[in-house]
């Protein structure tokens, strides 16, 4: 679940790392429901289940990387300059940041949501387009 050098392309930083779940669909990736998933709307997350992991902001993407006690497991790349909206969508007590991009909406249950959104916001700006 660590970063290491040969997860970051070349000339990439880490700018911010802070440990997450990214919220998933369990239908949409051939997982059964857990025996008490029904209790799930009872925090904000009614039909999703939460991968636990790590989020990275470096100078190019938002990186997660799942850790291994998930069931499902592994990581995914959001490039910085396709991301549309990021904002607050905390509910309940589930604190959350949802990155919208032109195809795909990503959620991330993560503590400290105003921060996370505002060193986004910031490293998009920076981004050279070059």
């Amino acid at each position: 679940m660590a970063l290491d050098k040969t997860d970051l392309l070349p000339d990439e930083t880490v700018l911010l790392s802070k440990k997450a779940n990214a919220l998933i669909k369990p239908d949409e990736h051939g997982l059964s429901r857990f025996a008490f998933d029904h209790l799930m709307g009872t925090v904000g997350m009614a039909g999703q289940e939460a991968i636990g992991g790590n989020l990275y902001l470096t100078s190019y993407r938002l990186l997660f990387k799942a850790h291994a006690v998930n069931r499902l497991r592994g990581e995914f790349s959001i490039f910085l300059p396709t991301i549309q909206q990021v904002r607050n969508a905390s509910s309940g007590i589930a604190r959350k940041a949802e990155i919208v991009t032109g195809t795909q909406r990503y959620t991330y249950v993560v503590w400290g949501v105003p921060a996370v959104i505002a060193a986004i916001d910031r490293a998009r700006t920076a981004l050279d387009p070059a």
